[in-house]
């Protein structure tokens, strides 16, 4: 015999049941044609820009330009867009670790970044070299990349271990955006830096300074 007490007990919930093969079929097409939508306004852009190139350019050919495409184009990196604002910003808060004074490690930084691959780590095996990359020459040129490397390091840009070419030898990059952020917080950054990276980074697309 039923009790009142046991009508009143609510049914237990539905159980959920997995996407429809319908439900599968709509998001994949959906995600297809973002990916074609994205792509087509790309391929825009990039036939606006041809356009415009040749307009103002037009006895400039192809064969004149470093252009990434051509396959026989080789020796490039890749790095954010936002890679000058990090060069300055870096020269400004270098002062932070080094008793006041402004140091141009921006330089030594962009070496890295053009000596690096994708998986973020690098062997800097010729100190030398990478120092009159950076405009270091003379007597003091290694002594002088290792002590902006060291502000690097400090800022949280980079670190480095030691090797048998020397204390730098292994470089590793770290995500510039969250070594902004970490000096932001410090209250290392100027407002008005920050914004302008804020803004450029808005502009191109990249939510590294968004991510907690």
């Amino acid at each position: 015999m039923t009790t009142a007490k046991q009508a009143a007990v609510p049914p237990p919930p539905p159980t959920p049941q997995p996407p429809t093969e319908e439900f599968a079929d709509i998001f994949a097409t959906t995600t297809a044609l973002n990916a074609k939508q994205s792509k087509k306004r790309a391929s825009k852009a990039k036939q606006n820009s041809l356009k415009m190139r040749a307009h103002l350019w037009p006895e400039v050919g192809d064969s004149a330009l470093w252009l990434r495409e051509d396959d026989t184009r080789k020796g490039f990196t890749t790095m954010p867009r936002t890679m000058p604002a990090f060069i300055n910003l870096i020269q400004d808060v270098s002062k932070r670790v080094s008793n006041g004074k402004s140091i141009p490690a921006g330089k030594s930084y962009l070496v890295l970044w053009c000596r690096v691959f994708d998986e973020g780590f690098l062997r800097i095996d010729q100190e030398a070299a990478a120092a009159l990359e950076a405009g270091y020459a003379g007597e003091r040129n290694v002594t002088t990349w290792r002590e902006h490397l060291r502000v690097l390091k400090d800022l949280g840009f980079i670190d480095y271990k030691p090797g048998p070419a020397g204390p730098c030898q292994f470089v590793l990059l770290l995500n510039p955006y969250q070594a902004v952020k970490v000096l932001r917080d410090k209250g290392w950054l100027q407002e008005d830096t920050y914004t302008a990276l804020l803004q450029r980074a808005l502009e191109i697309g990249a939510t590294d300074l968004d991510e907690v």
